[in-house]
């Protein structure tokens, strides 16, 4: 029987991306969770005329949303006295801080510790040959010892942004020879379900997004067909006399034409093309086939620049066909014991950088799915039984009560093996915690995990961080619902006893109707209220969670988002404490307010 050899997502290549928040990575760091999921919005301006009075406390003076000019730095809130162990931190764009920007110098003034947004996640370091390079991670975190700051590591383990090709290259088994070419190899796969895509593109304003499962390309008026592309870069070229297939769902807007083939990007020059690709407003399924015919092609390009609308792309599949080879499939026990070699390697190696200067990681990412398949009233880990293509499931080879115990145990033993001195913390880290809609059922279901895990009598998790990745609600009965599990949410956090972390923080703005406005559809009062939130989730932290577990608070978008709404990392939404030119907003005063409280 022939076998496919499935080398998916990110896995099959360098790709093309952008995340709006932190690029320094390949992948957005999409967080979505079907059905219901916190989403971002807009951005505020500065300014205005009806001034919320803020009391500073100790003092006879107040400060207003109108005195953004008077508030200090946000660090020099913190009371150091009640709160000793409390960190104020920042996700940063590492490019960005090690060209000291204007994000260096907001982020050594306003904080005191620093999360990389993409830089340290195992994708962006471990090369699909096995190969690791730290030189980023070297250099940031000179550059944040310099700059008197400390790093929260981000993270160790993850079914996103990790280095699939190589992944999935320990579990396909023995290389098998198989007679006239009848073997078949998938190069990239996407079915879109977790809103990210694999595609990069240009022209004539065009935007790629994901909506309900299926990939969008909006082309704004007609062009030439190539000046308006998406494609997907390949680190290996395809081979000339090789024929490729390209399987998918399409249709559009309108009736049109989709062109498509293999690009060498040196000179732009064709090395084979695909038959093109008619659509009408119904989906339609295609399978069309494409020999290469040059060397040194690396591109799957798509032209579109003659259309003007919407085309829509779902279960897309591009696979070499004829090759002459398959694999011999291992055993599950095989496998676990492969990628158990395979994240010790990893963790030692991190930890061999990090251990004398990195004394906090998210251990583990995002476990916790959203379903409960089984009924017993908690949400299972996630898994690509219900997960996305372009991810690597690590427990689903490494086993729901083991996947975490693994990267505990291997953290701690390298850690110190590698000169780690300072109590090392190891949190797990994950989304929609504060969620309404089940009345905190995913941070149960986690807490629930962290017991399962902790079983063992070995394992010990230090902490748990909540990524709040939140809007504020214009309806005041949604809003209050927000408020009342932001509060339930701190609440359980503080009662399991472990440290509490709010370890991505930022913001948007949904009206009445439910629309999620842009920064630029903001009202100066809608600006107020997102203030308002902010001041009332750091003062409910410090309220209720008590000093000794106080671990901090980190804005994960500093700054606005540009682009629009729908791209990116909550793009176009007013997520940040400063507008895109680094001018403080109303939401920097809320957030100062909540510090002072204290």
């Amino acid at each position: 029987m022939k076998r496919i050899l499935k080398m998916t997502g990110a896995a099959a290549l360098a790709m093309f991306c952008w995340t709006s928040c932190f690029p320094d990575d390949y992948l957005d760091e999409t967080k979505k969770e079907p059905p219901q999921t916190e989403k971002p919005d807009p951005k505020p301006e500065t300014g205005g005329n009806e001034g919320t009075e803020q009391e500073k406390p100790g003092t006879d003076n107040k400060l207003t949303y109108d005195d953004l000019a008077e508030y200090d730095y946000l660090k020099n809130y913190v009371n150091r006295t009640t709160s000793p162990d409390f960190k104020l931190g920042a996700a940063v764009t590492v490019s960005n801080f090690l060209r000291k920007t204007e994000e260096y110098k907001m982020a050594t003034e306003n904080f005191d510790e620093m999360t990389a947004g993409n830089a340290m996640k195992q994708a962006s370091i471990l090369r699909r040959d096995g190969s690791m390079d730290f030189t980023q991670v070297r250099n940031f975190l000179d550059a944040a010892e310099q700059a008197g700051m400390t790093v929260y590591g981000h993270t160790l383990a993850w079914h996103s942004q990790q280095s699939n090709d190589y992944l999935r290259g320990l579990i396909q088994g023995k290389k098998v020879e198989v007679p006239d070419g009848t073997g078949e190899a998938v190069l990239l796969e996407a079915d879109f379900n977790d809103g990210a895509h694999p595609f990069g593109g240009w022209g004539n304003n065009s935007s790629r997004t994901v909506e309900n499962g299926a990939f969008k390309v909006t082309n704004p008026s007609a062009v030439n067909n190539w000046e308006a592309q998406f494609a997907h870069d390949f680190a290996e070229p395809f081979v000339p006399g090789q024929k490729y297939t390209l399987s998918f769902r399409i249709k559009g807007s309108a009736a049109g034409r989709l062109d498509s083939g293999f690009q060498i990007t040196d000179g732009y020059k064709s090395a084979g093309e695909f038959p093109g690709v008619q659509f009408t407003t119904e989906w339609k399924d295609v399978d069309i086939e494409c020999e290469c015919t040059a060397e040194g092609g690396t591109r799957l390009i798509f032209s579109f620049g003659e259309f003007v609308g919407d085309i829509y792309i779902d279960d897309f599949v591009f696979t070499a066909t004829g090759v002459n080879y398959t694999y011999e499939p291992m055993t599950p026990a095989e496998k676990k014991e492969a990628l158990t070699e395979a994240m010790d390697r990893w963790i030692k190696a991190v930890m061999e950088v990090t251990a004398t200067r990195v004394s906090a990681w998210d251990a583990v990412n995002e476990s916790v799915s959203g379903r409960d398949t089984n009924g017993d009233g908690f949400y299972e880990l996630e898994s690509a039984e219900w997960g996305s293509s372009n991810n690597f499931y690590w427990q689903d080879y490494l086993g729901s009560g083991d996947y975490v115990r693994i990267v505990i145990e291997k953290a701690r033993k390298y850690y110190a093996e590698f000169g780690g001195t300072a109590p090392l913390r190891l949190f797990i880290n994950d989304y929609n915690l504060e969620s309404d809609w089940d009345d905190n059922k995913k941070l149960k279901s986690l807490i629930h995990w962290i017991g399962v895990w902790e079983s063992d009598g070995v394992t010990k998790i230090d902490g748990i961080g909540t990524q709040m990745h939140i809007s504020y609600y214009e309806n005041p009965q949604t809003q209050k619902s927000k408020e009342n599990h932001v509060v339930k949410m701190l609440q359980l956090m503080a009662n399991t006893g472990k440290l509490v972390k709010i370890s991505e923080l930022d913001m948007g703005y949904v009206n009445s109707s439910g629309t999620t406005l842009s920064t630029s559809q903001l009202t100066d009062e809608q600006h107020r209220k997102m203030a308002d939130y902010y001041d009332f989730i750091v003062t409910k932290y410090f309220e209720i969670v008590p000093p000794a577990q106080q671990y901090g608070i980190t804005q994960w978008c500093p700054t606005d988002a540009p682009g629009a709404l729908g791209t990116g990392w909550r793009g176009g939404e007013p997520v940040g404490l400063w507008d895109q030119n680094y001018n403080r907003k109303y939401a920097y005063a809320g957030f100062a307010n909540g510090l002072m409280r204290n």
